[in-house]
Protein backbone atom coordinates (compact mmCIF):
# COMPACT_ATOMS: atom_id res chain seq x y z
CA UNK A 1 0.00 0.00 0.00
CA UNK A 2 2.78 2.49 1.10
CA UNK A 3 4.67 2.01 -2.48
CA UNK A 4 1.49 2.18 -4.28
CA UNK A 5 0.70 5.59 -2.37
CA UNK A 6 4.31 6.98 -3.22
CA UNK A 7 3.48 6.11 -6.79
CA UNK A 8 0.30 7.83 -6.83
CA UNK A 9 1.82 10.75 -5.21
CA UNK A 10 4.64 11.40 -7.61
CA UNK A 11 2.68 10.79 -10.45
CA UNK A 12 0.35 13.88 -9.43
CA UNK A 13 2.96 15.94 -8.59
CA UNK A 14 4.88 15.43 -12.25
CA UNK A 15 1.35 16.93 -13.30
CA UNK A 16 1.35 20.24 -11.29
CA UNK A 17 2.71 23.75 -11.46
CA UNK A 18 2.50 27.46 -11.23
CA UNK A 19 4.33 28.02 -14.30
CA UNK A 20 1.46 29.68 -16.09
CA UNK A 21 3.04 28.84 -19.42
CA UNK A 22 2.89 25.03 -18.76
CA UNK A 23 -0.46 25.40 -16.93
CA UNK A 24 -3.77 24.31 -18.70
CA UNK A 25 -6.23 24.85 -15.70
CA UNK A 26 -6.48 26.43 -12.45
CA UNK A 27 -8.32 24.76 -9.51
CA UNK A 28 -8.84 25.19 -5.82
CA UNK A 29 -7.11 21.91 -4.63
CA UNK A 30 -8.36 22.20 -1.08
CA UNK A 31 -12.16 21.97 -2.01
CA UNK A 32 -11.44 19.05 -4.28
CA UNK A 33 -9.76 17.10 -1.55
CA UNK A 34 -12.50 18.02 0.84
CA UNK A 35 -14.98 16.90 -2.31
CA UNK A 36 -16.41 13.82 -0.84
CA UNK A 37 -18.90 13.34 -3.31
CA UNK A 38 -16.04 12.23 -5.51
CA UNK A 39 -15.45 9.08 -4.04
CA UNK A 40 -17.69 8.75 -0.93
CA UNK A 41 -14.00 8.50 0.92
CA UNK A 42 -12.41 10.07 3.31
CA UNK A 43 -13.25 13.80 4.55
CA UNK A 44 -9.93 15.25 3.35
CA UNK A 45 -7.66 12.98 0.24
CA UNK A 46 -5.07 14.12 -1.95
CA UNK A 47 -5.89 11.47 -4.17
CA UNK A 48 -8.86 13.57 -5.57
CA UNK A 49 -6.38 15.84 -7.44
CA UNK A 50 -5.68 13.16 -9.40
CA UNK A 51 -8.84 12.45 -10.47
CA UNK A 52 -9.39 16.23 -11.71
CA UNK A 53 -6.36 15.42 -13.39
CA UNK A 54 -7.67 12.74 -15.29
CA UNK A 55 -10.81 14.57 -16.24
CA UNK A 56 -8.50 16.96 -17.52
CA UNK A 57 -6.90 14.95 -19.73
CA UNK A 58 -9.88 13.12 -20.96
CA UNK A 59 -11.36 16.67 -21.17
CA UNK A 60 -8.28 18.15 -22.92
CA UNK A 61 -7.50 14.77 -25.13
CA UNK A 62 -3.75 15.19 -23.36
CA UNK A 63 -2.20 13.11 -21.31
CA UNK A 64 0.26 15.75 -20.21
CA UNK A 65 -2.20 17.96 -19.22
CA UNK A 66 -0.93 20.23 -16.39
CA UNK A 67 -2.96 21.60 -13.54
CA UNK A 68 -2.17 25.00 -11.46
CA UNK A 69 -3.06 24.33 -8.11
CA UNK A 70 -4.46 26.78 -4.93
CA UNK A 71 -5.41 25.99 -1.47
CA UNK A 72 -5.47 27.33 1.74
CA UNK A 73 -2.75 27.53 4.06
CA UNK A 74 -4.86 25.57 6.27
CA UNK A 75 -5.12 22.98 4.44
CA UNK A 76 -1.12 22.24 4.98
CA UNK A 77 -1.87 21.21 8.41
CA UNK A 78 -5.38 19.44 8.49
CA UNK A 79 -5.58 16.88 10.83
CA UNK A 80 -8.32 15.08 8.23
CA UNK A 81 -4.98 14.25 6.28
CA UNK A 82 -2.82 11.38 7.12
CA UNK A 83 0.74 12.49 7.98
CA UNK A 84 1.82 11.02 4.74
CA UNK A 85 -0.48 13.72 2.81
CA UNK A 86 0.74 16.52 5.08
CA UNK A 87 4.18 16.10 3.83
CA UNK A 88 3.34 15.68 0.82
CA UNK A 89 1.63 18.92 0.96
CA UNK A 90 4.78 20.74 2.43
CA UNK A 91 6.83 18.98 -0.34
CA UNK A 92 4.55 20.15 -2.88
CA UNK A 93 4.18 23.94 -1.44
CA UNK A 94 8.43 23.81 -1.15
CA UNK A 95 8.87 22.93 -4.62
CA UNK A 96 6.80 25.50 -5.92
CA UNK A 97 4.61 23.59 -7.65
CA UNK A 98 1.25 24.33 -5.45
CA UNK A 99 0.77 27.77 -4.51
CA UNK A 100 -0.80 28.69 -0.83
CA UNK A 101 -2.15 31.50 0.57
CA UNK A 102 -3.73 32.32 3.89
CA UNK A 103 -7.28 32.23 2.54
CA UNK A 104 -8.18 30.83 -0.92
CA UNK A 105 -11.14 33.11 -1.25
CA UNK A 106 -11.63 34.04 -4.94
CA UNK A 107 -7.66 33.58 -5.33
CA UNK A 108 -8.13 31.01 -8.00
CA UNK A 109 -10.41 32.06 -10.12
CA UNK A 110 -8.05 35.86 -9.60
CA UNK A 111 -5.57 33.48 -11.48
CA UNK A 112 -7.72 32.63 -14.12
CA UNK A 113 -8.82 35.99 -14.59
CA UNK A 114 -5.11 37.34 -15.16
CA UNK A 115 -3.69 34.76 -17.14
CA UNK A 116 -7.13 33.72 -19.33
CA UNK A 117 -6.75 29.91 -18.24
CA UNK A 118 -9.92 28.12 -17.58
CA UNK A 119 -11.18 27.28 -14.01
CA UNK A 120 -12.26 24.44 -12.71
CA UNK A 121 -15.24 24.98 -10.40
CA UNK A 122 -17.24 22.31 -8.01
CA UNK A 123 -20.40 24.19 -8.04
CA UNK A 124 -21.91 27.76 -9.52
CA UNK A 125 -20.83 31.02 -7.93
CA UNK A 126 -23.24 33.99 -8.62
CA UNK A 127 -21.12 36.25 -6.34
CA UNK A 128 -17.79 35.20 -7.94
CA UNK A 129 -19.71 35.39 -11.31
CA UNK A 130 -20.55 38.86 -10.55
CA UNK A 131 -17.13 40.01 -10.19
CA UNK A 132 -15.59 37.76 -13.06
CA UNK A 133 -18.17 37.73 -15.83
CA UNK A 134 -16.73 35.05 -17.78
CA UNK A 135 -17.64 32.35 -15.25
CA UNK A 136 -21.26 32.35 -17.37
CA UNK A 137 -21.03 33.71 -19.99
CA UNK A 138 -20.84 30.40 -22.07
CA UNK A 139 -17.16 30.69 -23.54
CA UNK A 140 -15.84 27.92 -21.95
CA UNK A 141 -13.45 29.35 -19.61
CA UNK A 142 -15.21 27.78 -16.12
CA UNK A 143 -15.13 24.12 -16.04
CA UNK A 144 -17.63 22.22 -13.80
CA UNK A 145 -16.53 18.79 -11.93
CA UNK A 146 -18.85 16.79 -11.79
CA UNK A 147 -19.18 12.96 -10.07
CA UNK A 148 -20.12 10.11 -12.25
CA UNK A 149 -20.01 6.22 -12.11
CA UNK A 150 -16.83 6.09 -9.86
CA UNK A 151 -14.69 9.40 -11.90
CA UNK A 152 -15.18 12.63 -12.09
CA UNK A 153 -15.99 14.59 -15.45
CA UNK A 154 -15.23 18.29 -16.65
CA UNK A 155 -18.23 20.00 -18.64
CA UNK A 156 -18.40 23.66 -19.09
CA UNK A 157 -19.96 25.88 -16.66
CA UNK A 158 -22.42 27.24 -19.12
CA UNK A 159 -24.19 24.09 -20.24
CA UNK A 160 -22.93 23.85 -23.99
CA UNK A 161 -23.82 19.75 -23.79
CA UNK A 162 -26.81 18.64 -22.12
CA UNK A 163 -26.90 16.29 -19.49
CA UNK A 164 -29.98 14.02 -18.27
CA UNK A 165 -29.54 12.11 -15.32
CA UNK A 166 -31.83 8.85 -14.55
CA UNK A 167 -31.64 5.48 -13.16
CA UNK A 168 -30.36 2.43 -14.84
CA UNK A 169 -32.28 -0.72 -14.93
CA UNK A 170 -29.34 -2.16 -11.84
CA UNK A 171 -30.09 0.88 -10.00
CA UNK A 172 -26.73 2.88 -10.39
CA UNK A 173 -27.09 6.15 -11.41
CA UNK A 174 -25.89 6.86 -15.17
CA UNK A 175 -25.86 10.02 -17.25
CA UNK A 176 -26.45 10.62 -20.56
CA UNK A 177 -24.28 13.39 -22.21
CA UNK A 178 -24.19 14.93 -25.47
CA UNK A 179 -22.15 17.29 -26.82
CA UNK A 180 -21.06 18.48 -30.27
CA UNK A 181 -17.64 19.84 -31.74
CA UNK A 182 -17.48 22.14 -34.93
CA UNK A 183 -15.37 20.52 -37.50
CA UNK A 184 -13.71 22.21 -40.77
CA UNK A 185 -15.13 20.46 -43.84
CA UNK A 186 -12.52 19.04 -46.53
CA UNK A 187 -13.69 21.82 -49.00
CA UNK A 188 -14.11 25.24 -48.53
CA UNK A 189 -13.58 25.57 -44.69
CA UNK A 190 -17.18 25.67 -43.18
CA UNK A 191 -17.45 23.82 -40.37
CA UNK A 192 -20.10 21.14 -39.52
CA UNK A 193 -21.26 19.81 -35.79
CA UNK A 194 -20.08 16.41 -35.03
CA UNK A 195 -21.59 14.63 -31.92
CA UNK A 196 -18.94 14.34 -28.90
CA UNK A 197 -19.20 10.20 -27.63
CA UNK A 198 -20.48 10.22 -23.64
CA UNK A 199 -16.88 8.85 -23.38
CA UNK A 200 -15.04 12.34 -23.65
CA UNK A 201 -16.68 13.63 -21.14
CA UNK A 202 -17.64 10.76 -18.64
CA UNK A 203 -14.35 8.85 -18.70
CA UNK A 204 -15.89 5.52 -19.87
CA UNK A 205 -13.60 3.41 -21.67
CA UNK A 206 -12.27 4.62 -24.64
CA UNK A 207 -12.18 1.36 -26.78
CA UNK A 208 -15.68 2.26 -27.37
CA UNK A 209 -15.32 5.10 -28.81
CA UNK A 210 -15.53 5.74 -32.76
CA UNK A 211 -13.01 7.95 -34.11
CA UNK A 212 -14.47 11.53 -33.80
CA UNK A 213 -12.24 15.00 -34.87
CA UNK A 214 -12.84 17.96 -32.18
CA UNK A 215 -11.63 21.10 -33.35
CA UNK A 216 -9.28 23.36 -31.53
CA UNK A 217 -12.03 25.40 -30.10
CA UNK A 218 -12.70 22.58 -27.42
CA UNK A 219 -9.11 23.91 -26.20
CA UNK A 220 -9.98 27.58 -25.00
CA UNK A 221 -8.12 29.87 -23.27
CA UNK A 222 -9.21 33.42 -22.63
CA UNK A 223 -6.97 36.43 -23.19
CA UNK A 224 -4.78 37.57 -20.18
CA UNK A 225 -5.65 40.23 -18.37
CA UNK A 226 -4.94 44.02 -19.89
CA UNK A 227 -3.61 47.36 -18.35
CA UNK A 228 -1.22 47.08 -14.93
CA UNK A 229 -3.15 44.34 -14.06
CA UNK A 230 -1.78 42.32 -16.86
CA UNK A 231 1.52 43.24 -15.64
CA UNK A 232 1.70 40.75 -13.10
CA UNK A 233 1.26 38.26 -16.22
CA UNK A 234 4.41 39.80 -18.44
CA UNK A 235 6.58 40.82 -15.90
CA UNK A 236 8.95 38.54 -13.22
CA UNK A 237 8.81 39.33 -9.89
CA UNK A 238 10.83 38.99 -7.06
CA UNK A 239 10.33 38.18 -3.69
CA UNK A 240 12.45 39.13 -0.57
CA UNK A 241 10.40 36.00 1.69
CA UNK A 242 13.58 33.59 2.74
CA UNK A 243 14.14 30.74 0.03
CA UNK A 244 10.86 31.69 -1.43
CA UNK A 245 9.65 28.93 -3.80
CA UNK A 246 7.38 30.94 -6.34
CA UNK A 247 9.42 34.62 -6.47
CA UNK A 248 12.84 33.63 -5.01
CA UNK A 249 15.97 33.51 -6.80
CA UNK A 250 16.35 29.51 -6.76
CA UNK A 251 12.83 29.32 -8.70
CA UNK A 252 13.71 26.37 -10.88
CA UNK A 253 10.82 27.29 -13.36
CA UNK A 254 8.50 29.93 -14.48
CA UNK A 255 6.79 31.83 -12.12
CA UNK A 256 3.20 32.25 -11.16
CA UNK A 257 1.47 35.34 -10.99
CA UNK A 258 1.59 37.88 -7.96
CA UNK A 259 -2.02 38.44 -5.88
CA UNK A 260 -3.45 41.88 -6.62
CA UNK A 261 -4.05 43.33 -3.56
CA UNK A 262 -6.87 45.88 -2.92
CA UNK A 263 -4.66 48.66 -3.41
CA UNK A 264 -3.33 47.61 -6.82
CA UNK A 265 0.12 46.57 -5.30
CA UNK A 266 1.50 43.02 -6.25
CA UNK A 267 2.16 41.04 -3.85
CA UNK A 268 3.74 37.62 -2.93
CA UNK A 269 0.69 34.97 -2.65
CA UNK A 270 2.71 32.93 0.49
CA UNK A 271 4.47 35.89 2.50
CA UNK A 272 2.16 38.63 2.01
CA UNK A 273 5.09 41.04 1.14
CA UNK A 274 5.15 43.15 -2.11
CA UNK A 275 6.90 42.15 -4.98
CA UNK A 276 9.75 44.17 -6.99
CA UNK A 277 9.70 44.39 -10.74
CA UNK A 278 12.32 42.16 -12.29
CA UNK A 279 11.76 43.08 -15.46
CA UNK A 280 9.83 41.37 -18.40
CA UNK A 281 9.48 37.64 -18.61
CA UNK A 282 11.16 36.07 -21.08
CA UNK A 283 9.33 34.66 -24.03
CA UNK A 284 8.41 31.04 -23.65
CA UNK A 285 6.39 28.40 -25.40
CA UNK A 286 4.56 25.01 -24.34
CA UNK A 287 5.34 22.04 -26.09
CA UNK A 288 3.40 18.62 -26.17
CA UNK A 289 5.09 15.22 -27.43
CA UNK A 290 1.84 13.52 -29.36
CA UNK A 291 2.14 10.07 -29.88
CA UNK A 292 -0.23 8.32 -32.70
CA UNK A 293 -2.24 12.04 -32.54
CA UNK A 294 -2.41 11.81 -28.48
CA UNK A 295 -0.27 14.64 -26.37
CA UNK A 296 1.97 12.49 -23.88
CA UNK A 297 3.86 15.21 -22.13
CA UNK A 298 4.27 18.90 -22.04
CA UNK A 299 7.60 20.93 -21.61
CA UNK A 300 8.42 24.67 -21.82
CA UNK A 301 11.25 26.17 -23.92
CA UNK A 302 11.96 29.67 -22.63
CA UNK A 303 14.35 32.00 -23.70
CA UNK A 304 17.79 31.18 -23.05
CA UNK A 305 16.62 27.75 -21.80
CA UNK A 306 17.08 25.43 -25.02
CA UNK A 307 15.52 22.05 -24.72
CA UNK A 308 17.00 19.33 -26.68
CA UNK A 309 14.57 16.00 -27.39
CA UNK A 310 15.73 12.72 -28.66
CA UNK A 311 16.22 9.04 -26.81
CA UNK A 312 19.49 9.68 -24.62
CA UNK A 313 19.09 8.59 -21.05
CA UNK A 314 20.19 11.46 -19.95
CA UNK A 315 18.38 13.97 -17.64
CA UNK A 316 19.75 16.91 -19.29
CA UNK A 317 17.86 15.51 -22.47
CA UNK A 318 13.59 15.31 -22.78
CA UNK A 319 13.55 11.38 -23.42
CA UNK A 320 10.74 9.95 -26.06
CA UNK A 321 11.91 6.78 -25.41
CA UNK A 322 9.09 5.24 -23.46
CA UNK A 323 6.27 5.57 -26.55
CA UNK A 324 9.59 3.71 -28.95
CA UNK A 325 9.33 0.75 -30.90
CA UNK A 326 11.57 -0.80 -32.34
CA UNK A 327 12.06 0.76 -36.01
CA UNK A 328 11.44 4.25 -34.20
CA UNK A 329 14.03 3.48 -31.55
CA UNK A 330 17.01 2.83 -34.45
CA UNK A 331 15.68 6.00 -36.20
CA UNK A 332 15.76 8.54 -33.73
CA UNK A 333 18.69 9.99 -32.48
CA UNK A 334 20.25 10.20 -28.69
CA UNK A 335 19.69 13.84 -29.24
CA UNK A 336 17.60 14.41 -32.45
CA UNK A 337 16.59 18.16 -32.17
CA UNK A 338 17.34 21.17 -30.11
CA UNK A 339 14.22 23.65 -29.52
CA UNK A 340 15.14 27.25 -28.76
CA UNK A 341 13.60 30.95 -28.61
CA UNK A 342 15.21 33.09 -30.61
CA UNK A 343 13.93 36.70 -31.12
CA UNK A 344 11.09 35.92 -29.58
CA UNK A 345 10.10 32.92 -32.19
CA UNK A 346 10.15 29.25 -31.32
CA UNK A 347 12.80 27.22 -33.46
CA UNK A 348 14.05 23.82 -34.02
CA UNK A 349 17.20 22.76 -34.82
CA UNK A 350 18.17 19.25 -36.63
CA UNK A 351 21.02 17.48 -34.15
CA UNK A 352 20.26 13.89 -35.74
CA UNK A 353 21.62 11.15 -38.47
CA UNK A 354 18.66 10.35 -40.20
CA UNK A 355 17.39 14.32 -40.07
CA UNK A 356 13.82 16.01 -38.94
CA UNK A 357 10.32 16.68 -40.56
CA UNK A 358 8.95 20.28 -40.32
CA UNK A 359 5.03 20.08 -41.55
CA UNK A 360 4.56 23.63 -42.12
CA UNK A 361 1.04 24.45 -42.00
CA UNK A 362 -1.47 27.81 -41.97
CA UNK A 363 -4.22 26.46 -40.08
CA UNK A 364 -5.31 23.63 -37.85
CA UNK A 365 -6.93 21.92 -40.22
CA UNK A 366 -4.39 22.53 -43.41
CA UNK A 367 -3.02 18.74 -44.14
CA UNK A 368 0.28 20.37 -44.07
CA UNK A 369 3.95 20.86 -46.66
CA UNK A 370 7.13 19.20 -45.45
CA UNK A 371 10.77 20.69 -45.09
CA UNK A 372 13.18 18.09 -44.03
CA UNK A 373 16.10 19.40 -42.31
CA UNK A 374 19.59 18.57 -41.94
CA UNK A 375 21.65 19.65 -39.83
CA UNK A 376 19.80 22.97 -40.13
CA UNK A 377 17.29 25.42 -38.29
CA UNK A 378 13.87 26.23 -38.85
CA UNK A 379 11.29 29.06 -37.12
CA UNK A 380 8.28 27.57 -36.44
CA UNK A 381 5.35 28.94 -37.10
CA UNK A 382 1.82 28.93 -34.91
CA UNK A 383 0.32 25.40 -36.71
CA UNK A 384 3.92 23.82 -37.73
CA UNK A 385 5.18 20.49 -35.89
CA UNK A 386 8.30 18.33 -35.68
CA UNK A 387 8.37 14.97 -36.86
CA UNK A 388 10.54 13.11 -35.37
CA UNK A 389 9.37 10.10 -36.27
CA UNK A 390 6.11 8.52 -38.11
CA UNK A 391 3.52 9.31 -35.37
CA UNK A 392 5.68 10.88 -32.87
CA UNK A 393 5.75 14.29 -33.17
CA UNK A 394 6.28 17.79 -31.30
CA UNK A 395 3.43 20.17 -31.35
CA UNK A 396 3.10 23.66 -29.51
CA UNK A 397 1.32 23.65 -26.89
CA UNK A 398 -0.46 26.43 -27.05
CA UNK A 399 -2.15 25.62 -30.23
CA UNK A 400 -4.37 22.20 -31.35
CA UNK A 401 -4.65 20.97 -34.48
CA UNK A 402 -7.94 19.31 -34.95
CA UNK A 403 -7.92 16.37 -32.87
CA UNK A 404 -9.17 12.55 -33.50
CA UNK A 405 -10.39 10.84 -30.74
CA UNK A 406 -9.98 6.95 -31.02
CA UNK A 407 -9.51 4.04 -29.40
CA UNK A 408 -6.23 5.14 -27.22
CA UNK A 409 -7.15 6.89 -24.22
CA UNK A 410 -5.14 9.34 -22.06
CA UNK A 411 -3.35 7.36 -19.22
CA UNK A 412 -4.57 7.95 -15.47
CA UNK A 413 -2.23 9.05 -12.38
CA UNK A 414 -4.45 6.74 -10.37
CA UNK A 415 -3.20 4.07 -11.97
CA UNK A 416 -1.02 2.29 -9.25
CA UNK A 417 -4.00 2.78 -6.88
CA UNK A 418 -5.11 0.18 -4.87
CA UNK A 419 -9.02 -0.82 -5.53
CA UNK A 420 -10.02 1.50 -2.54
CA UNK A 421 -7.83 4.14 -2.74
CA UNK A 422 -9.83 6.84 -2.96
CA UNK A 423 -10.73 5.42 0.27
CA UNK A 424 -7.62 4.64 1.98
CA UNK A 425 -4.59 5.86 0.12
CA UNK A 426 -2.13 7.90 2.41
CA UNK A 427 -2.99 4.99 5.57
CA UNK A 428 -0.59 5.85 8.35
Amino acid sequence: MRFQTSAVMDAIERRLTTDVVAAQAVVDIGAVARCVELDRGRPVNLVRIGMVLDALSRYLVDEGAMLYGGAERALLSDQALTSKERMVLGRWLDDGVIAVTSEVADRPAEIADLTGLPLIVLRPDPVLAQRYPWLTDGSGRALRLVPRGGVASLRPLSGEENVDAGRAAGGEDTARVVASAKVPTSGNGEQVELPLPAEVLTGKPAARMSRVRVSGSRFHRGAPAGGAAGRLVTQSWRCDGYDCPAFGERRPVGQPVPRLRHDGVPVCPRHGEPVSDAGPRPAAYPVSIVVDDLPRRRIVVREGEPVEVGRAEDPRVVSVTPWLHEAAASWISPVHVRLEVRDGDLVVTDLSENGTVVWQRTAPDDRGATRNLRRAAHRLGEWDTVELYTGIELARGDRRLVTVLGRDEPGSVLVDAPTAAHHQVGGE
